[in-house]
């Protein structure tokens, strides 16, 4: 073999390797070290029926403290390999080529970059989790709170393991809502019990007709119309502070909103509904500041789910306020 043709060899993707494997269901597992990932695993391999239909694979990019104990593995008609370091693909498919899983769960490591990038396709991910443990909780969220955020934000469910109260967890809610807004949070005591980590606190009553949303409520409204736009059908709401207004060309359609830090200043979000006016509001409805007020209503949007909408109405041209960016980390 010539130079060329070894270059050619090793710049090869590394999904070519297996061509005749299927995508296989993979369940990602995220958190810091010592956050429970190797318990949880062990947990759901050795307790569910899995083992009737086909065999497990763990990819363990992290190991803590807990071991899988292979024996115990091996009756469950499953198997741990770690990776020591390398290309990440390659440990992955060589691990898929020995023994042909059905499905794997991958022990993700917070403080390796591009990890979940450098998968291989043949993993299909299906479920991503991210466990934090409670009692180093405050540490990470104060240090590595981008890292938090990305694990956060890819995951479809969020464990706080070991809180003991859902009053502990209450001044987090905002934030990690605002990480990702579709995530199901529950907290799991240390006798193992789980419930619903957060129950959202709104500052202002769901039974007026007309609600003042300030910038100060802005965020709970938010969070609260994503999950119950049918709270907010028919009512009026008054905008005393000023609320931006954007439009991605001169005719609209319109969002209105606030920019948002969601975790860090790299991370900016513009949180906004979609908005409509009527003829007598179109000489004021131009990218900028406003404030006024806006009647809600709900309508079909993607996937056919309902999502609240507002028809601006008595708007006015205001100055910006003084800090252009909402902190979301704090409710």
């Amino acid at each position: 073999m010539n130079s060329t043709e070894k270059e050619t060899e090793k710049a090869a993707p590394a999904t070519a390797i297996l061509p005749d494997v299927k995508e296989i269901d993979t369940r990602l597992v995220y958190g810091f070290l010592d956050a429970g990932k190797t318990s949880y695993i062990r947990e759901n391999v050795l307790n569910d029926v899995y083992r009737k239909y086909g065999f497990t694979l763990i990819l363990c990019f992290e190991q803590g403290e807990e071991e899988y104990d292979a024996e115990s593995l091996a009756k469950s008609n499953a198997a741990a390999v770690y990776y020591r370091g390398g290309d990440v693909a390659r440990f992955c498919q060589d691990a898929v080529e020995k023994y042909r899983p059905g499905r794997i769960y991958a022990e993700m490591n917070a403080m390796t970059e591009g990890l979940r990038e450098a998968l291989p396709a043949c993993l299909k991910k299906t479920f991503a989790v991210t466990l934090i443990d409670w009692k180093t909780m405050p540490l990470y969220y104060a240090n590595f709170m981008p890292m938090m955020k990305q694990m956060v934000a890819d995951s479809q469910q969020v464990v706080f393991r070991g809180c003991p109260s859902s009053d502990l967890l209450a001044p987090y809610g905002q934030a990690f809502r605002l990480m990702n807004p579709k995530a199901s949070y529950l907290r799991r005591d240390p006798m193992g019990y789980h419930e619903k980590a957060f129950e959202m606190f709104l500052p202002f009553s769901l039974e007026e007709p007309e609600i003042r949303i300030g910038e100060d409520r802005f965020l709970p409204f938010w969070l609260d119309a994503l999950d119950h736009p049918e709270h907010y059908d028919g009512k009026k709401l008054l905008f005393a502070d000023p609320f931006e207004l954007r439009s991605s060309d001169a005719d609209g359609p319109w969002s209105f909103g606030r920019v948002v830090m969601t975790c860090c200043m790299q991370d900016l979000q513009f949180m906004s509904f979609a908005a409509e006016t009527g003829e007598e509001q179109a000489a004021d409805c131009r990218e900028g500041w406003i404030t006024g007020s806006a009647l809600a209503y709900t309508a079909a949007g993607e996937y056919g789910r309902r999502k609240l909408r507002l028809r601006l109405q008595e708007i006015k041209r205001a100055a910006p306020p003084g800090d252009l960016i909402l902190d979301g980390r704090h409710a």
